[in-house]
């Protein structure tokens, strides 16, 4: 890469960090909160964490994002697909192969209704428990 291109690469990595800062500051502002659980009981490293989250009007990717700012638990990957929107792949490393196990990541709000549409679509309300559940079905 020439001098160039890192001088833009600096300035975009620097526009980037500016703008999580500020969405975090955001939050401050925000009055409606909700609890976030991730449980994994199927394979190692199982575990179950739970954070209360304030946010503001936006689709739940962003209080995904949220919640890896906040707590070391929580980690994800996703693809994003234009059309569709973000798949979550995995959680804490723990990745779901349906097509292998009929292991995946159940997106629900508490206590057990799955949700009808994705992370890029969900706006959650004030008062919501927001739970992916790995889950295995089939019995395999």
């Amino acid at each position: 890469m020439n001098a160039i291109g890192k001088c833009i690469f600096v300035v975009l990595f620097l526009e980037i960090a500016v703008s999580i800062c500020q969405d975090d500051n955001s939050y401050k502002t925000c009055s409606k909160q909700l609890t976030y659980t991730i449980r994994n009981q199927i394979q190692a490293p199982t575990f179950e964490y739970s954070l209360q989250i304030p946010f503001c009007h936006q689709p739940f990717i962003r209080i995904m994002e949220r919640a890896v700012n906040m707590s070391a638990n929580y980690k994800f990957t996703a693809t994003y697909f234009p059309t569709l929107g973000y798949f979550i792949d995995a959680i804490n490393g723990v990745r779901g192969f349906y097509t292998v196990n009929n292991t995946w990541w159940q997106f629900l709000k508490a206590p057990d209704i799955m949700l009808q549409v994705g992370v890029s679509s969900y706006y959650p309300t004030d008062g919501d428990h927001i739970i992916f559940n790995f889950t295995q079905s089939g019995g395999k």
